[in-house]
């Protein structure tokens, strides 16, 4: 069994949101709970995210994908995300979040 995720990586201005999403990968298991965690940007440490507020999680338990949207993103939540199925599987890759600036006018996209 194995879990999928994307995006890779994502650059984001502040007051948008991020919606991150996984796919449990398995004909055994089926998709019970999740987990989310965040390793901030320069940070060692892996921090569970609990749902809730900003933290919108959407699941489909047919397909076996789960969602983690994001709102009102602020500079504190750059980092990178990991979303996780317990005693199953971990998340493939990391949704590397980049949050540009503060003010809108002053951001360009980068690809």
């Amino acid at each position: 069994a194995r879990v999928d995720q994307t995006p890779q990586s994502v650059t984001k201005e502040t007051g948008e949101s991020l919606t991150i999403n996984c796919v449990l990968r398995t004909e055994t298991y089926s998709l019970g709970s999740t987990c989310w965690y965040r390793k901030k940007s320069g940070s060692t440490n892996e921090e569970s995210i609990s749902k809730g507020g900003r933290y919108v999680e959407t699941v489909n338990s047919g397909s076996k994908s789960f969602s983690l949207r994001i709102n009102d993103l602020t500079v504190e939540d750059g980092g990178t995300y990991r979303c996780g199925v317990p005693g199953i599987a971990g998340g493939s890759g990391c949704a590397l979040l980049t949050l540009c600036c503060m003010r809108r006018w002053h951001c360009r996209t980068v690809n």
